[in-house]
């Protein structure tokens, strides 16, 4: 990864002296060009006492090439430009680092990030070193009256702020709320504590109907406010689809690939090594890896696979794969399944639809409604 050196020796008995230096050095790429005169590779980093091992052995070094991250490094530490670029690069980081350049807000619901974003901006330094984190936390509390709880640290060059908010009283929310469906399902049982029933056994609901009002009617026959409890039982439908046509085009990996390797220094490519790519189409993924750690200069290694893709005509009928399409519909049907302890019956249909077969399968989950 960090570079190689590539010899080419002369002299006899050079297979026993390769395997002499083999237990020293990893040794790779070797090439017999002549009787007497071979070619090897080894790490950059060892071709100073390898050289000097060949050259006790007795061996003519004919040719020393030496390619990759590290001699590149070396070949430029005397060139006045890179060292500049770097010591540029260094200060403006060593710069630029003590300054908060984001927010970022937590626990928030009904407060506005963006007013709390301003206000820290328009009242404290962005400079880490001149913030005063408490009187931060204590600004907060004290504009803004919702916060219950604030924590601010910073992270990087990140302002992390945590927030709590205060429960808001029953008052402004009204005194007694209704009980109302968090899923769309059938209603199975239905045992009533105080308010009055809005659905029967039986009936079928929406997400956001209302189950239970928080009222009933007295002897009297005047309407009484009471807190909507209930016990209720409803079945849940989970649902997925999966449409299987018997002639599709797919795209797929060729199994060709370029990989280009980039070294990068504070964003900035200083080395690349890689071919350009001509495919016609392709599926890109990007890594990164730092290069030395605990160093000051934090280079990181930039690696760019390119996979060739190609479109691909198949022909498979349903019957061929219709344990696998029912299976995957009913993996995802159980996505949405809260627990599978409470599943009470499943069942899929097929829709036949010229080439085309549609999977639509069922899971039915029996939940209690929370209050």
């Amino acid at each position: 990864m960090f570079g190689k050196s590539i010899f080419k020796i002369k002299g006899l008995n050079i297979e026993k002296s390769l395997n002499i230096l083999s237990k020293k050095f990893a040794i790779y790429d070797t090439e017999r060009i002549e009787k007497n005169l071979t070619q090897f590779s080894v790490d950059f980093r060892y071709h100073k006492n390898v050289k000097k091992e060949l050259t006790k052995l007795g061996y003519e070094i004919v040719e020393e090439k030496n390619s990759g991250f590290l001699p590149f490094i070396f070949k430029n530490l005397c060139n006045f430009g890179v060292i500049f670029a770097i010591l540029l690069a260094f200060i403006l980081y060593t710069i630029q680092s003590p300054i908060i350049l984001q927010y970022e807000i937590l626990g928030t619901e009904s407060l506005n990030k963006e007013e709390i974003v301003l206000f820290i901006e328009d009242n404290f330094s962005q400079n880490k070193n001149k913030l005063d984190i408490l009187e931060v936390e204590n600004a907060l509390y004290k504009n803004f009256e919702k916060i219950s709880f604030v924590s601010v640290m910073v992270k990087g060059q990140t302002l992390v702020i945590n927030i709590k908010e205060r429960l808001m009283p029953d008052e402004m929310y009204g005194e007694f709320q209704p009980i109302y469906s968090q899923h769309d399902g059938k209603i199975t049982e239905i045992s009533i504590v105080s308010g009055t029933a809005e659905v029967s056994i039986g009936d079928y609901v929406n997400e956001g109907d209302i189950l239970v009002q928080p009222y009933y009617l007295d002897s009297s026959g005047n309407l009484q406010k009471v807190e909507a409890d209930a016990e209720i039982k409803m079945e849940v439908y989970h649902t997925a689809e999966i449409t299987h046509f018997d002639t599709r085009v797919e795209v797929v990996r060729t199994g060709e690939f370029k990989v280009i390797d980039e070294i990068q220094l504070f964003g900035l490519t200083i080395y690349k090594n890689g071919e350009d790519v001509n495919y016609s189409r392709s599926e890109t993924r990007v890594e990164y890896e730092d290069l030395v750690k605990n160093n000051l200069l934090p280079f990181k290694l930039k690696r760019t696979t390119i996979y060739e893709l190609e479109e691909v005509v198949i022909n498979e009928e349903f019957e061929e794969v219709s344990e696998k399409i029912i299976t995957e519909a009913r993996e995802k049907a159980l996505e949405n399944c809260e627990n599978y302890d409470t599943i009470v019956d499943e069942f899929y249909t097929l829709k036949h639809i010229s080439s085309a077969t549609v999977v639509d399968y069922v899971i039915v989950e029996e939940i209690i409604q929370e209050n």
